[in-house]
C-alpha cells in the first residue's frame, strides 16, 4: 500500500507535454522530499517492433543510448535544468515506452507522472498513448498533465509547444497492488 511518495518517476521525450510533465514532478519531488527519476524511453530509427525481432548490434546500441541520454539531458535543460535541491536519478531505456515507464514506478512511494498526448485521434489508435497505457496498467499512482501553453515559458519551446494544448484538466489515478517492485534496465 502506498503510504507516501518516496520517488516522481516522470516520461520524458521532449515533447511539450513531457516538459510539462517535468516540470510538475519536480515540483512533486520538492513537496514530498523525494527522488526524482526523468525516464526517456527510445527505440531505434527502425521502431520498436524491429528492435525486438532484431536488436541492434553492440556498437550502434551504445550510439542509441548515448544519443538518449544527451536528448533526455536536452530536454531536461528545456523544462529549467535538473534541479539542484532534489535528488536526481536520470534514465534512458531501449524499448516500449509504456511498459517500460510502468516498470520504472513498480515500488512502494513511486508516483508516476506523464504528459498527455497533443496528437490527433489516428495517430493515438494507431500508435496507442503512453499515457493511457500507464493508466491503465501502472500498480501505483499516475499523474497524467496537459501540454502547457507555449506562451507560458518563453521562445525555448519546441516546435510541439505550438500546437493547441490539451484541455483536459491533469488526471490522478491511485490504483493499489501488492506486486513485487521490479528493476528497471538502466544502459
Amino acid at each position: 500500500m502506498l503510504n507516501s511518495v518516496r520517488r516522481v518517476v516522470v516520461g520524458v521525450d521532449g515533447s511539450a507535454g513531457s516538459i510539462a510533465a517535468l516540470r510538475q514532478a519536480t515540483g512533486e519531488a520538492r513537496r514530498h522530499h523525494a527522488e526524482l527519476r526523468p525516464v526517456l524511453v527510445y527505440s531505434s530509427p527502425q521502431g520498436d517492433y524491429i528492435d525486438m525481432m532484431w536488436p541492434p548490434d553492440p556498437e550502434t546500441a551504445r550510439e542509441l543510448a548515448h544519443k538518449a541520454h544527451d536528448d533526455l539531458m536536452g530536454a531536461c535543460e528545456r523544462a529549467g535544468g535538473l534541479p539542484d535541491d532534489v535528488s536526481c536519478d536520470p534514465v534512458v531505456a531501449r524499448g516500449q515506452a509504456g511498459p517500460l515507464l510502468v516498470e520504472a514506478a513498480t515500488g512502494d512511494g513511486d508516483l508516476l507522472v506523464v504528459g498527455s498526448s497533443s496528437h490527433h485521434a489516428v495517430h493515438r489508435f494507431l500508435m496507442g498513448s503512453v499515457s493511457r497505457y500507464c493508466l491503465r496498467h501502472a500498480p501505483g499512482p499516475v499523474l497524467v498533465i496537459p501540454p502547457e501553453d507555449p506562451a507560458a515559458h518563453g521562445p525555448e519551446q519546441t516546435a510541439d509547444a505550438a500546437e493547441a494544448p490539451d484541455d483536459a484538466a491533469a488526471r490522478l489515478k491511485q490504483v493499489r497492488s501488492d506486486r513485487a517492485p521490479r528493476s528497471v534496465h538502466h544502459l
